[in-house]
């Protein structure tokens, strides 16, 4: 996940479509940070898009309704938490929001940590809740072996929280916010690269060709290391870069290929291609609110129904565009929640 203000990481809209809202919230809320323009538009997500083993535990746009009226009026008041870069911010102000708007007393801890540290906060009972990734449970927290399907992680992630630490997992988003291996569009249709395999076209071993990345990225079983051992990378070169200096990498023609996440708002200007990974060697990054038990059991089913309409809205096209108005225009990701969650008919 990215953990940067520089380098990255519209669901279902019930009112309007995701290209009408995108344009709304971003030309509301983006204020004087970038030069870089914004998206005018993104395509509706389609559950085709959700793994088919990830399908009964994801909260699948549409299958969802907001609950009506307040029910959270009278309710213990929830302390919800969020980890230290961008992209949790807004994720969670979009929990909190919800929740406020339905009558629960909520209340933030936001720029917590990374996964460690916010476990810590929520084993402590400094927080209640928070949206978490659940490849990092699995591997940060519970320092278990990253399982091989979407479906292994979600029910992995949710065995520890239950088991370790009296907390749930709510459905998963449909989007997930892993690293992707990118090259200019120009490079794979040149090369014909689809996977990240075909980086062996470019020449034995992907000799020839040279991916930019952070540092810890070329020696992580989930990184680069991986990639020389699954898919016979062995001669490819490796550029280590600052986060966000990977586009200027490929942009400059320094590095063929880079290191992104799934997520990056630079991802919706069509200039690059994302190979996919069919060995699933950088693991499943969904995100879901985990959520204390008695929490769950004090507060109601319209509460774990709240936070679930909010999961079903982020598509991965909605998500980069909430990153896109905070990341690349200066935008506050409270402004940009109320804006995403207005469009989507929260009152």
């Amino acid at each position: 996940m990215s953990t940067t203000t520089t380098g990255g990481r519209l669901g279902r809209l019930s009112l309007v479509g995701v290209a009408a809202a995108g344009a709304l919230f971003l030309a509301a809320c983006g204020g004087g940070g970038s030069s870089s323009s914004a998206p005018s538009s993104a395509a509706p997500s389609s559950t085709s898009s959700i793994p088919a083993d990830a399908a009964s535990v994801t909260a699948t746009p549409g299958s969802i309704q907001l609950p009506a009226g307040t029910p959270g009026a009278g309710k213990p008041a929830i302390v919800i938490g969020d980890k230290n870069f961008p992209e949790e911010f807004v994720l969670g102000e979009l929990y909190r929001q919800a929740l406020a708007a339905k009558g629960y007393v909520v209340s933030i801890k936001s720029n917590i940590g990374g996964s460690e540290l916010i476990d810590t906060a929520l084993s402590s009972n400094q927080i209640e809740m928070y949206p978490e990734y659940l490849g990092e449970i699995v591997t940060s927290v519970a320092k278990e072996n990253a399982p091989t399907s979407a479906s292994g992680t979600y029910q992995a992630a949710k065995q520890f929280e239950e088991s370790q630490r009296q907390s749930t997992v709510l459905l998963q988003t449909p989007f997930q916010d892993v690293d992707t291996v990118i090259v200019p569009n120009a490079y794979a249709q040149q090369h014909g690269l689809v996977s990240v395999g075909d980086l062996t076209k470019v020449g034995p071993g992907g000799a020839g060709a040279t991916i930019a990345g952070p540092v810890e990225f070329k020696t992580r079983q989930t990184g680069f290391l991986g990639m020389q051992q699954q898919y016979g990378l062995t001669q490819m070169g490796y550029l280590p870069v600052q986060a966000g200096a990977q586009y200027t990498a490929i942009d400059q023609g320094t590095a063929q290929a880079a290191d992104a996440f799934s997520t990056d708002y630079q991802l919706l200007s069509n200039k690059y291609t994302a190979l996919s990974d069919p060995k699933g060697i950088f693991g499943f990054q969904y995100v879901a609110p985990v959520v204390k038990q008695s929490v769950v059991q004090a507060e109601g089913p319209e509460f774990t129904q709240t936070l679930n309409w909010v999961s079903s809205l982020l598509s991965t096209q909605a998500i980069q565009a909430l990153n896109s108005a905070v990341q690349g225009h200066g935008a506050q990701p409270a402004d940009v929640a109320a804006q995403f969650l207005a469009a989507n008919g929260l009152k």
